[in-house]
């Protein structure tokens, strides 16, 4: 008999993950207050949301750092000067879970004591799996299923600031829609989330369209694009973007940029 092994990695970043094969975790994210030498207790909830046979599950932790083209990476515990990983310490390192079964699973987040004041992070990932199926052909097929909760610790006075650095035009692809993607710099020390909207003018002053920011994550130190969906084809030419974000300060930040549709 053939034996066929596949291993699938599904990471999602700032939102909640969750498949048919695999484990599903709640919350998606959480944001700790903390200060240098304190010690916080977390909780995450992992679900089995399949009718089949039990699952084993095991933990890990990692970084995540972000791309210029806003996509994360993963990375081991302790690469970037912002990392958590290192931080936080899970029990039971792996466990099972019977069809419908949730679990909690807690956690201690360790503040070092000369931890300077702004926001660290940490992925905190349930592998599931292997899930053994076999098919009808005879060949088994194992799949491994990633899942992350996101660990945001803010210690000390988290300061919020950042700007506007460009805005382009991303043309759709087979999989995702058209975007105006906005070059965010996050100049604080703290995470930021990021709402508001760009909106298109052609050159004679006229609006064309208004794409949405929706809640997108700024992280300190990072610059980086964040997206806002265009819901209505564009025709070629230049165009006047006006962008407006509100992340929760006093005042909203404003820019604007030229766009060109190709």
């Amino acid at each position: 008999m053939k034996t066929l092994r596949a291993v699938i990695s599904i990471v999602v970043f700032l939102s909640l993950a969750a498949a048919q094969t695999g484990v599903g975790v709640s919350p998606p994210r959480v944001i700790i207050a903390a200060e240098p030498g304190e010690t916080v207790q977390g909780m995450v909830v992992v679900d089995h949301p399949g009718n089949d046979a039990p699952m084993k599950v095991d933990i890990g932790l990692s970084d995540v750092a972000v791309q210029p083209n806003g996509e994360p990476v993963y990375l081991d515990p302790g690469s970037i000067p912002q990392s958590a990983a290192t931080w936080i310490s899970v029990a039971p390192p792996s466990f099972m879970l019977s069809p419908k079964e949730a679990r909690e699973i807690h956690y201690a987040v360790h503040v070092p004591d000369n931890c300077n004041d702004g926001t660290y992070w940490a992925v905190i990932f349930f592998d599931s799996g292997p899930v053994e199926n076999q098919q009808s052909d005879g060949v088994g097929v194992k799949m491994r299923v990633r899942v992350g909760h996101v660990v945001y610790v803010n210690v000390g006075r988290i300061v919020k600031s950042g700007e506007i650095r460009g805005v382009r035009y991303q043309p759709p692809t087979a999989r995702n829609p058209a975007e105006i993607r906005v070059r965010f710099r996050n100049t604080g020390n703290g995470l930021m989330r990021l709402n508001g909207y760009v909106e298109l003018h052609d050159l004679e002053g006229n609006t064309v369209t208004k794409a949405t920011i929706n809640n997108a994550a700024s992280l300190p130190g990072y610059e980086y694009e964040i997206p806002a969906q265009v819901k209505s084809k564009l025709r070629s030419g230049d165009y006047l973007a006006l962008i407006m974000i509100d992340y929760g300060g006093t005042e909203a930040i404003i820019g604007e940029g030229r766009v060109h549709v190709p």
